[in-house]
């Protein structure tokens, strides 16, 4: 393969990709993978998969899409695994649907490690350049324009410019540009934007400050150590030693480590009456207390003078004090995201145990940006204004590393996808959390910057993390982004996992057959001692999974049947030239919304907020007398 940089429309890439962060990176892999030509352009490339904010991957429905993104051959869940220096199982105590690993990262050796990654895939071209504008041509996208006066084309774009859109930093009254510290503001390319009538609003997020680890009193903090028996993010009985960090046939070998070595610990330490004080005395200075920033905020995340402000009478809020890598000793305080003065933030925290001799090493702040409406995709990410133009991560109003990833992932996927002529692919609700995340992105919007959590996702127990692959190797086959080893091994993780559900309620053992024991036995060492010892001799997540199956049994199927009810709704499709002011009784707010969203599906459109089911019944009676009228305009897929 030729790997010089190519100009001009008459020799266009398949895919250009537009920023290397989190999205940016799963993006180009996926579409690289899939076998087209991809090139990657980003404004620095130092900071390829940067950890902008906590060098933590995974959390409680994150660490679940984490696993998603493992299933459809991307990388997070790998790099994680092997740069992560504590590895923990959170909700260990609670049912299994909602047991989710976190990892803590060497945040440069993640950074590294990714970049490295790039750079090694044969069908990535990886270029420094920042992009000022889109170049249009007919109502698509055909390329794009950079800030070195160089232009390049493509059949498609994705634009993953995560928080860099006309970005924003503040520190109290103190205001810079730039999408992170010591980092650069996309000026340009929100225009363009504009221009092609895409519609852009401004959201903020923050971080807290960063100290000097000689400062630190653990002796007053709570210890907390990684679990004894790590909990990781990829399926390594389904994959080769190969795709850790051992040496490539390239001769060259990734940085990382064996999965689960030398755990470091992270600490807990609490704010108090003085704490409060000191933020509450400068409030008015705070950059968002101002009326400085005008974007909102995340909900579930908020700063520390939101805390104080918006939950009076709790001045003790939890404080995590976590390690940036092995060989740092900068740490990274969860928990005190702010917007307040630098003195100020010197003296709150000054006021909380463990913290009180330390140095603020890089400032805490805000930063307001520019994101586009998500409701202004289809449900491949694909913009409905522009043609062959894909939008992931922060930009469609996400928070955090793994939302990007896993948006970048299908973003990447359907633009190759799209630039070979074959059909996209749309993971449905039940398909995973990452469908739960695109649907409820284009479907509903947002006006704050969006959090996946297990209680979005109605099918919950259906997307336990041991499933991700059996659920989504059907799409992953058909784009071709596993290798044909590996989608082997899948296939048959899944046939022994549906042989051992079904054979073990119909396997005898003393005191009945073996599927009733197991609902009727603890979680655990008592369940797997039931367990035949040929089922005992197969991988780990083969057991777990069976495990998972039998003893959650009646619930599953009753969700089976719930998703198979709606998916009549799924299967009634509307004709984008559908026009909904010809139904009359619609109710004009409903009418509105339809309209902005134009859902593809009855199914989708019953899941738009506004749109209630007298408006879904009105539509059905609709779509089935335009049928009647011309047969060719159906609405049955």
């Amino acid at each position: 393969m030729n790997h010089s940089i190519t100009f001009g429309p008459n020799k266009p890439y398949d895919v250009i990709i537009c920023g290397a962060g989190h999205a940016g990176c799963e993006a180009g892999l996926a579409a690289a993978r899939m076998g087209v030509r991809v090139l990657v352009l980003t404004g620095n490339l130092d900071t390829i998969a940067q950890m902008s904010c906590n060098p933590a991957i995974g959390g409680q429905a994150k660490g679940h899409m984490v696993c998603e993104i493992d299933a459809l051959g991307g990388e997070m869940g790998v790099n994680a695994d092997t740069t992560g220096i504590q590895y923990r199982l959170l909700n260990a105590s609670k049912g299994l649907a909602v047991q989710a690993p976190r990892t803590q990262c060497d945040k440069r050796v993640y950074q590294q490690r990714m970049k490295h990654v790039i750079e090694l895939e044969k069908n990535i071209t990886l270029f420094q350049a920042l992009v000022d504008a889109l170049i249009y041509k007919n109502g698509s996208v055909i390329g794009v324009k950079t800030n070195l006066g160089v232009d390049f084309y493509g059949k498609t774009v994705v634009v993953t410019t995560g928080t860099f859109l006309k970005a924003q930093m503040h520190i109290g009254s103190n205001k810079s540009e730039g999408g992170r510290m010591g980092d650069f503001s996309a000026k340009g390319l929100s225009k363009s934007f504009l221009e092609a009538g895409i519609e852009l609003s401004r959201l903020k997020t923050g971080t807290p400050p960063r100290i000097s680890g000689k400062g630190i009193d653990f002796t007053e903090c709570e210890e907390q150590p990684g679990d004894k028996e790590p909990a990781f993010f990829a399926s390594y009985d389904t994959r080769g030693k190969e795709d850790l960090f051992h040496v490539e046939q390239s001769g060259q070998t990734k940085a990382g480590w064996a999965p689960g070595s030398e755990q470091v610990s992270c600490w807990i330490t609490y704010t108090n009456e003085e704490t409060e004080k000191v933020v509450l005395n400068d409030l008015s200075k705070s950059a968002l207390y101002q009326g400085e920033i005008s974007g909102s905020g995340p909900r579930y995340c908020p700063s520390i003078e939101d805390k104080y402000a918006k939950f009076t009478g709790k001045p003790n809020h939890r404080v995590f004090i976590e390690p940036e890598g092995r060989n740092t000793d900068e740490w990274y305080i969860n928990g005190l995201s702010t917007s307040l003065p630098l003195e100020t933030q010197v003296e709150f925290i000054k006021t909380i145990p463990g913290l009180r001799n330390s140095q603020i090493i890089r400032p805490a702040y805000a930063v307001e940006y520019d994101f586009a409406h998500p409701t202004q995709l289809l449900p491949t990410l694909e913009s409905k204004k522009v043609e062959n133009l894909f939008f992931a991560g922060q930009i469609n109003g996400t928070s955090g590393y793994e939302e990007a990833a896993g948006q970048g992932l299908i973003a990447g996927a359907n633009a190759a996808l799209k630039a070979r002529g074959d059909t996209q692919i749309i993971l449905k609700r039940h398909d995973g959390y990452i469908g739960v995340l695109i649907d409820d992105l284009v479907t509903k919007g947002t006006q704050e910057p969006y959090r996946m959590f297990t209680s979005r996702a109605e099918y919950r127990l259906l997307l336990n993390t041991g499933s991700a692959e059996t659920r989504l190797a059907h799409h992953a086959e058909h784009c071709g982004l596993l290798s044909e080893e590996r989608l082997r091994k899948v296939q048959e993780k899944k046939a022994d996992i549906e042989h051992w559900t079904d054979a073990l309620e119909y396997t005898k053992t003393k005191g009945g057959f073996i599927g009733e024991k197991l609902r009727r036995a603890t979680p655990g060492p008592d369940s797997e001692a039931l367990l035949p010892e040929d089922l005992s001799n197969k991988s780990k997540g083969v057991i777990k999974e069976v495990l998972y199956r039998v003893q959650y049994k009646g619930y599953l199927e009753r969700d089976l049947k719930q998703i198979k009810k709606l998916q009549q709704l799924e299967r009634i499709k509307i004709p984008q030239d559908f026009d909904y002011q010809k139904v009359h009784s619609l109710r004009s707010e409903s009418r509105a919304k339809l309209q902005e969203i134009l859902p593809q599906t009855l199914a989708q459109a019953n899941r738009i907020s506004g749109v209630n089911p007298a408006d879904i019944s009105l539509l059905l009676i609709a779509l089935e007398q335009r049928s009647k009228k011309d047969p060719s305009k159906g609405a049955q897929d």
